[in-house]
């Protein structure tokens, strides 16, 4: 028997189907219900997902999160309590969060910070979260067991320059939660000064 749902999962799920970001728009419709006070209203959007960033797997007709790979159905208690997310698959299902701040090359031409946050992803075991780039410093997050691994491998990625092989990031300095969650905040709130709220 389905699990009965919510309306802001069903419109979420509606939203989804026609090509939404599921967790985008259960967020805003979480949002929207906290604004007008309704149930639900009164915490950060973000908590109430555990982290998780649920996508719709047309396949199987269920949502999945991106990060750790759970299925929706089964992180969700009955659109209760949700499971955080334990984050990608590489962290080994460890909760804690530590950051890396990488410093890009002056040197390079122009920038390759969408590059090197797209390697960075595909190691598996890093990645950079929203609002983690701002004037040429990328924010990476990854686990405590396999950071010094990330770092390792950041440090080895190079691109061709007029010939010769040339480092991408030029530092790469270790934060801890706290410290990383504060640079998302900055870079937030001065893409907001620049842009408006995000949609």
């Amino acid at each position: 028997m389905p699990k009965k749902q919510n309306t802001n999962a069903q419109r979420a799920r509606e939203a989804a189907r026609r090509g939404s970001k599921y967790t985008r728009a259960l967020r805003s419709a979480a949002a929207e219900g906290a604004a007008w006070g309704t149930a639900g209203g009164g915490d950060r959007a973000d908590d109430r997902f555990g982290g998780h960033e649920f996508e719709y797997e047309q396949t199987t007709d269920l949502f999945r999160c991106t990060e750790c790979r759970v299925y929706e159905v089964v992180a969700r208690d009955a659109d209760g309590p949700i499971a955080p997310c334990t984050g990608l698959v590489g962290y080994g299902g460890d909760t804690e969060r530590v950051y890396l701040l990488l410093t890009e090359n002056p040197a390079l031409p122009y920038s390759y910070g969408t590059a090197v946050a797209t390697i960075v992803r595909g190691t598996g075991i890093g990645r950079a979260p929203r609002f983690s780039w701002r004037d040429g410093r990328l924010l990476v997050e990854s686990a405590p067991s396999v950071v010094a691994d990330l770092a390792r491998r950041i440090k080895q990625i190079t691109v061709p320059v007029g010939g010769l092989q040339v480092p991408a990031v030029v530092s790469v300095d270790h934060l801890t939660e706290d410290a990383g969650k504060a640079v998302i905040a900055e870079n937030y709130q001065a893409y907001v000064a620049e842009y408006g709220e995000p949609a």
